[in-house]
């Protein structure tokens, strides 16, 4: 059994699939992640979420070191000891070398997502989980439908929630002072 997508056969049959398999796909604005050996295919996101996005990269990027790198539309590829896992947060904030494919979780300080009504169980379950599980230091979750912003960070090897912003409180820490008007409105 075959999905066609824009002349390319991707095939959904039962069978794990790896990164080198990405390799092998389009470039057509879906995402492709792999979670547990599975192929997931994200549609492009809502305009709403593509500004919150590039509002939080301009915002991070004026606050972070200058050798720490604020990225979209890259991946973190979890060591393999087991099923592959690759996904690719909405936003991250790395330090190290610039890898020539992905980063490895240990370079991710923080990982973004903001949920979309296709993203937003995996967003909340499986991707949280996997950044804890691999050191990620912080998981910002930008929750579209509640409106809210929280923010997780790794202590003890487990995520603890460190604060919550919404329509009436400003974030903290790297994102001190920023409203969820700041990052919901349109760019200039």
């Amino acid at each position: 059994m075959a999905a066609e997508m824009d002349d390319v056969a991707v095939s959904v049959l039962h069978r794990e699939w790896a990164f080198e398999d990405l390799l092998t796909l389009p470039d057509d604005g879906y995402r492709y992640e792999i979670m547990d050996g599975q192929l997931i295919v994200t549609p492009p996101p809502p305009v709403v979420h593509q500004d919150v996005i590039d509002n939080l990269r301009a915002e991070l990027g004026r606050r972070v070191a200058p050798d720490v790198r604020v990225k979209t539309g890259v991946g973190v590829r979890v060591p393999r000891m087991g099923p592959e896992r690759y996904v690719i947060p909405d936003l991250l904030v790395a330090s190290g070398a610039r890898p020539a494919l992905h980063y490895e979780p240990e370079s991710v300080r923080l990982a973004v997502e903001v949920t979309s009504p296709s993203t937003e169980l995996r967003d909340r379950g499986s991707k949280k989980e996997l950044y804890e599980a691999h050191g990620v230091a912080c998981y910002l979750l930008v929750d579209l439908s509640a409106e809210a912003v929280t923010c997780w960070e790794l202590e003890r090897g487990e995520y603890r929630l460190q604060w919550r912003m919404t329509a009436s409180t400003p974030g903290e820490g790297l994102l001190a002072g920023v409203t969820l008007g700041d990052l919901t409105r349109e760019p200039s």
